[in-house]
């Protein structure tokens, strides 16, 4: 009679170990928990939750834990947005590249090639002004301009934005005051090295930063041919 009680004893303590496991955060370490929630990129208040009952079934420090959880994400967020400023910014440069080379040199000096650093909120003048300024070298004289280069993915809808509002003002603001014409080119799809549409816009002929499509026709330029400064005209084609 001994041993039979004593196996369903054993079988009823057997299931009650087994019911323990499953219902017990220990079912999961607090590794698998941390692991998961980083793969996830956020910490809600389940996981939250599960990870303090699973840091406390170890003997664990759940605070520590989930403040470190806490940093990890954050620099992970951070690195994610540094990422996408760079590619932006190689997109923009690669472009810049592009539409200099345009310019023979023979005939154009560079004058200022502007560069985008900053720190809270501190920036050199030329941040604020077009890309680049140069000169056509002619006869002996010299004769000034700049652009603004801008190239898009391909846009959605119907119209085509190339700055903000204060942008376009700067650029007018820097016209005016240097006494020489600016000029937006803009280049449409393909690569930033290698636009699959190519148009030179006159600051002078824009009211507002953004152009609907059926506009640009008569500013587009073959995107293989060099561009040409006629100082008379102040124009760039």
């Amino acid at each position: 009679m001994l041993p039979i009680t004593l196996i369903i004893l054993g079988g009823i303590l057997l299931i009650a170990g087994i019911v323990l496991l499953l219902k017990s955060p220990k079912s999961e370490s607090l590794n698998q928990v941390i692991l998961a929630v980083k793969a996830d990129g956020i910490m809600t208040p389940k996981e939250e939750k599960l990870i303090r009952e699973v840091a406390q079934s170890e003997g664990k420090n759940a605070d520590a834990a989930i403040a470190q959880i806490r940093k990890e994400l954050e620099e992970s967020e951070e690195g994610s947005e540094t990422e996408l400023i760079d590619v932006n910014q190689k997109a923009g440069l690669d472009f810049e590249k592009f539409v200099v080379q345009k310019f023979d040199r023979k005939y154009f000096d560079i004058r200022n090639w502007a560069g985008d650093k900053f720190v809270e909120g501190r920036y050199a003048d030329t941040t604020t002004q077009p890309d680049v300024q140069l000169s056509l070298k002619l006869r002996g004289n010299s004769y000034p301009f700049a652009v603004e280069c801008k190239w898009r993915n391909q846009p959605k809808g119907e119209f085509v934005r190339f700055a903000n509002d204060g942008q376009l003002e700067r650029y007018k603001t820097f016209g005016q005051r240097e006494n020489y014409p600016v000029f937006i080119v803009l280049g449409i799809g393909g690569k930033p090295s290698d636009p699959a549409e190519l148009y030179i816009i006159p600051l002078l002929d824009l009211n507002k930063p953004i152009l609907h499509r059926g506009a640009l026709g008569k500013y587009r330029k073959k995107v293989d041919s060099d561009f040409f400064f006629d100082q008379e005209l102040n124009n760039l084609r």
